[in-house]
């Protein structure tokens, strides 16, 4: 099994409150800081730094965690997320674009009625189409 993994900049903990608001994103799974025992070598960070968190997202299993200390740009990869209603298409759209950026806002395109893409405020490029 392949897991992906995103690391964070310390805001891990608001991206999964975003995540469970705007695509019902079920925490399995978290650790913070806070929760390490002593001499463990996490002594000094803040409080809710995620060390590590398994988070179910639209069926898919996904590690989010903090520990990035250069931003990474997330250029390289998306996650695309399929709907059947194109309701569900623009209201999940809708709630990405929040604080982040359309990259191609949404339209019909050749392989679907409904589809477009956006980073949101925490610099992931997500896909949003209807199937």
């Amino acid at each position: 099994m392949i897991t992906p993994c995103i690391h964070f900049n310390g805001n891990c903990d608001e991206a999964i409150k975003f995540y469970k608001s705007v695509l019902s994103a079920e925490v399995k799974e978290i650790f913070y800081a806070k929760d390490a025992p002593p001499d463990s070598g996490m002594e000094g960070l803040p409080p809710n730094f995620v060390m590590h968190s398994n988070v179910l997202i639209n069926g898919l299993t996904m590690g989010l965690s903090d520990g990035s200390e250069v931003p990474v740009p997330f250029g390289t990869f998306s996650f695309l997320i399929q709907y059947e209603t194109e309701e569900e298409v623009r209201s999940t759209f809708g709630k990405l674009e929040v604080g982040g950026k359309a990259e191609e806002p949404l339209a019909a395109v050749f392989w679907s009625p409904l589809y477009g893409s956006v980073i949101d405020k925490f610099g992931v490029n997500w896909q949003v189409m209807k199937a």
